[in-house]
C-alpha cells in the first residue's frame, strides 16, 4: 500500500508527553508550524504517571547543571501555568504551601543537613526547622521526627490537568495533535530529515524534534543515532482522604506524600526495570504503602482510590538530552527526563524553541546535548 505525504508543519514533534507538549506549545508561540504525533494518548506515560512535584533542590543530588536546570525552569513556572490558564481557562492547580524533607533517624538528619548547607546559597528561600517546629506545621507527622528543611517554592501541580492545559493551549493556536499515531520511519537527504513516516502517511517538515519519552532510543536508532536512554518504571498510588491530614508536600529518602486539592494523597514512586511492562505489581505497590502509613500514620484508615505505573526516560549518567542530534541539520531531541519532565517542561521548551528556530543557544543547554553520548557519521538516505 503507498502511503500519501503530504506537507505537514515547519516542525513534527515526535511525542505528545509533557516535553512534546511544551515544546510545540513554545514553538508555536514563535510563530512555527508545528505538527505533535502521539504514539497512544496525549500524556499517557511518563507524564500521567507522575506525581507533579516541582523539587529541584530534593531531586538534586548537589550542585552541577541539573539544579541549574531545575531552578530556571521552577522559576518560570507561575507564568507558564498562568499563560496556561489564560488560554485554556484549565487550572493546572500549582498549589502547596511548599515541601517539607523530613528526617527520622540521626544518619538521615546528617545528610538533610549536608544538603542544606549547599542548597541555601542557591537563592530559594529554605529553613531548617526543629523536629517540634516541622509538627506545628505538619501535626500528623510521627513524633519521632528530628527536623525537617522547608521550602516554601517547591509547589506541585497536577499533572494531568496540567496535559490537558497543554493539549488545549497547542490546539487553540493551531497545532495539531494526532493521537495513535506511532513513527515507524524517516525519510531523509543528506543530513536532513524530509519527511516523518507514521503508519498512515509521511508528513514532510523542515524539522524534527524526537520527544519520545521512553521510546526515544528506538526512534533515534532510525536515524542512526545511539541515545542510551532506558525505560524506568515508576509505581504509583492515590488514596483519598477527606479531610487531607497534611498540606506540604513531604519527602524523605524513601518516598514521598504530595496532597492535591481534591483531597488525595499521591504517594510516590517505586523505581525498577521492566521494560515497557507499564503495569503496577504487589511488591511495588505494599511498599508504597508500608512508607506511607509509616511516615504519616493518619494514612492507616484512608480509602485506597486508585494505582498506576508509568514509564520514565532514564538517561545513561541521569541527565535530560537536548539539542540537535549529531550529524543532522534538523534532527533535534528532547528527551531523558527521568522523574522530572513535569517540572522542566518549562525550560525545555524554551531551550528547544530556541535551537529549532536557529535562535541564540541557550546558556544552559551545554551541559545536555546529545552528543556527549554519540556522534553520527553516517547520514544516507532512508
Amino acid at each position: 500500500m503507498t502511503v500519501p505525504t503530504r506537507f505537514a508543519s515547519d516542525v513534527v514533534v515526535v511525542g505528545g508527553g509533557v516535553i512534546g507538549l511544551s515544546v510545540a506549545w513554545a514553538l508555536r508561540q514563535q510563530g512555527a508550524s508545528v505538527v505533535v504525533l502521539e504514539r497512544g494518548q496525549v500524556g499517557g506515560q511518563a507524564t500521567g504517571a507522575a506525581a507533579g512535584m516541582l523539587a529541584p533542590l530534593a531531586e538534586a543530588k548537589g550542585t552541577g547543571p541539573f539544579v541549574e536546570l531545575g531552578l530556571a525552569s521552577l522559576q518560570r513556572y507561575p507564568a507558564f501555568v498562568n499563560a496556561l490558564r489564560e488560554e485554556t481557562g484549565l487550572d493546572p492547580e500549582l498549589i502547596g504551601p511548599g515541601m517539607l524533607r523530613v528526617a527520622h533517624s540521626e544518619y538521615e538528619e546528617a545528610a538533610l543537613a549536608q544538603e542544606f548547607a549547599w542548597q541555601r546559597t542557591l537563592g530559594l528561600p529554605i529553613e531548617w526547622l526543629s523536629g517540634g517546629e516541622a509538627r506545628k506545621l505538619e501535626p500528623a507527622l510521627r513524633p519521632d521526627v528530628r527536623a525537617a528543611v522547608l521550602s516554601v517554592r517547591e509547589q506541585n501541580v497536577e499533572p494531568r490537568r496540567l496535559v490537558c492545559a497543554l493539549a488545549q493551549a497547542c490546539s487553540r493556536r493551531g497545532v495539531r495533535i494526532l493521537e495513535n499515531a506511532p513513527v515507524v520511519g524517516f525519510t531523509t537527504a543528506g543530513a536532513c530529515v524530509t519527511e516523518v513516516q507514521t503508519v498512515n502517511e509521511r508528513l514532510s517538515c523542515a524539522a524534527v524534534v524526537v520527544a519520545g519519552g521512553a521510546w526515544t532510543e528506538m526512534i533515534a536508532g532510525w536515524l542512526r543515532t545511539a541515545l542510551p536512554i532506558s525505560p524506568i518504571r515508576g509505581q504509583i498510588l492515590a488514596l483519598a482522604c477527606l479531610p487531607p491530614p497534611l498540606r506540604h508536600t513531604l519527602y524523605t529518602h524513601a518516598g514521598y506524600l504530595v496532597p492535591k486539592a481534591d483531597g488525595r494523597v499521591v504517594v510516590g514512586a517505586t523505581e525498577d526495570r521492566a521494560g515497557f511492562e507499564t503495569r503496577p505489581t504487589a511488591q511495588g505497590l505494599l511498599r508504597l504503602l508500608t512508607m506511607a502509613t509509616h511516615l504519616l500514620p493518619a494514612l492507616e484508615n484512608a480509602p485506597f482510590e486508585s494505582a498506576w505505573a508509568g514509564l520514565r526516560p532514564a538517561s545513561a549518567d541521569g541527565l535530560p538530552v537536548l539539542g540537535r542530534l549529531p550529524g543532522w541539520e534538523n534532527a533535534h531531541v528532547a528527551a531523558g527526563h527521568f522523574r522530572n519532565g513535569i517540572l522542566l517542561a518549562p525550560i525545555t521548551g524554551e531551550i528547544m524553541a530556541q535551537d529549532v528556530l536557529g535562535g541564540p543557544t541557550h546558556s544552559l543547554l551545554s551541559a545536555f546535548l546529545p552528543d556527549r553520548f554519540t556522534h553520527n557519521n553516517d547520514n544516507r538516505e532512508i
